[in-house]
């Protein structure tokens, strides 16, 4: 736990130094490398199962996917995007797959083992897209840092309720979530991780719009109330659970415990994104929907 702990303010140390000094850049490149890296840790599980799966070229191409589509909002900021159903549309569609056959676990490696490199595609960097797309908008047309503070509270929003979680569940747990998938998940664990994402997503919008002007924050009070952070914090933080359990099927399928070994008390960079990943659609459009429109 303290080696967790000491792991998870080092990282939230990173990302507020990358964004202070970097700006809009800085958090997309750290994005992509942690994209990136997730994606390498999933073809290596993949590997482990069996998937012939070509795993350098696999990720590279995912990781340039997500580069050229960064580098084409920023290039053309005029350029009208498409709607954000259209964007959100292929990490909808993997995670309603994925969601779908969490009841059958066996089910679904088997059908990441037939078609690894195209699955890998839609379920890591097209998921991540609808984020990249919310961060660089604004920025292309004016500058404005807003998008990218709405990706860092969906992020501080969907791994502070993986935190609240894994606290209330080694206190309180007693009713098991997914047994057969992740032994160590509890309902009491679920409950206390949506709670704890309402009230860190609240305290987040009154930090911005209390210090709007030095954090360049541009979107008014009224858009982004604390409740409404509170309200729009809880499917997030929901649809974090089954999207963490589906990344403890391919590493109980491959027979490890963590995706990787980078960072100390937590594991590899898929064990950091895996609640992110099918939640960065439905969180976007969220955002666009409800706060940014």
């Amino acid at each position: 736990m303290t080696a967790r702990i000491l792991s998870t303010l080092a990282l939230w140390t990173l990302i507020a130094a990358t964004l202070y000094f970097g700006k809009l850049w800085g958090g997309l490149i750290l994005l992509l490398a942690l994209t990136g890296a997730a994606h390498w840790e999933l073809c290596t599980l993949l590997q482990l199962s069996g998937a012939p799966v070509r795993r350098e070229t696999t990720v590279l191409l995912g990781t340039a996917l997500l580069g050229f589509l960064a580098w084409g909002i920023l290039k053309n900021p005029a350029t009208p995007p498409p709607h954000p159903i259209l964007i959100a549309a292929p990490g909808l569609c993997i995670a309603t797959l994925m969601m779908a056959h969490l009841r059958t676990p066996a089910r679904l490696v088997q059908l990441f083992l037939r078609l690894p490199t195209t699955l890998t595609w839609l379920y890591i960097p097209l998921s991540i897209a609808p984020l990249v797309y919310l961060a660089a908008e604004p920025w292309a047309r004016a500058k404005d840092i807003s998008g990218l503070l709405l990706v860092l509270w969906f992020i501080a929003t969907v791994k502070f309720a993986d935190c609240g979680a894994l606290v209330t569940g080694l206190t309180f747990g007693r009713h098991k979530l997914a047994p057969s998938i992740s032994p160590g998940k509890s309902w009491e664990g679920c409950v206390g991780g949506v709670i704890t994402a309402g009230g860190v997503a609240a305290a987040i919008a009154w930090l911005y719009n209390s210090n709007a002007t030095t954090l360049g924050w541009t979107i008014s009070p009224e858009k982004f109330t604390p409740l409404k952070a509170f309200v729009l914090a809880l499917p997030l933080a929901a649809t974090g659970i089954p999207s963490d359990l589906v990344e403890s099927v391919f590493k109980r399928h491959a027979g490890v415990k963590d995706s990787g070994k980078t960072i100390p008390g937590i594991g590899g960079a898929y064990d950091l994104m895996d609640s992110l990943i099918l939640t960065a659609p439905i969180g976007y459009l969220l955002i666009k929907f409800c706060v940014t429109n």
